[in-house]
């Protein structure tokens, strides 16, 4: 039972650090670092964040989100204004810039992934539809 623990485990960790690798090797043309681009999703889903709000998401550092945030300034992706109830916070928020990027990447690596899923046989499709729950209660777990 324990050998088949880990042979299973073995492969699942294979495949999904070569499928994540893959995943993140796609990317538009022009498209911002990973790590850029986990700001501008985290803004798009919250829509104003600080600084720190930010670094806890993508758990790294402060000083590494400054770098990050300051980049995507420089872009025009992000702008920051003051809190409205406490003006001494920063709050990051994206602008029309950064809001067209979120969504040519996202367009970009769905159309790629759904490209893929479109050359597997219907059997081998019904199979990761039958798997991806599975793979989901993993990764939140």
């Amino acid at each position: 039972m324990s050998e088949d623990i880990d042979e299973v485990g073995s492969e699942l960790r294979r495949a999904v650090v070569r499928l994540y690798s893959r995943f993140r090797s796609e990317r538009a043309e022009g498209e911002v670092s990973d790590a850029a681009l986990l700001v501008l999703i985290a803004l798009d889903k919250q829509d104003r964040m600080s600084l720190s709000d930010l670094a806890e998401t993508a758990k790294v550092t402060l000083g590494s989100m400054s770098q990050t945030v300051r980049r995507l300034e420089q872009l025009a992706h992000v702008a920051k204004s003051r809190g409205t109830q406490d003006r001494r916070k920063v709050l990051f928020s994206l602008t029309e810039q950064g809001k067209a990027a979120v969504t040519t990447s996202r367009r970009h690596r769905r159309d790629w992934l759904n490209d893929r899923v479109a050359e597997l046989t219907a059997a081998e499709r019904d199979d990761i539809a039958q798997v991806t729950p599975l793979l989901l209660r993993i990764a939140d777990s």
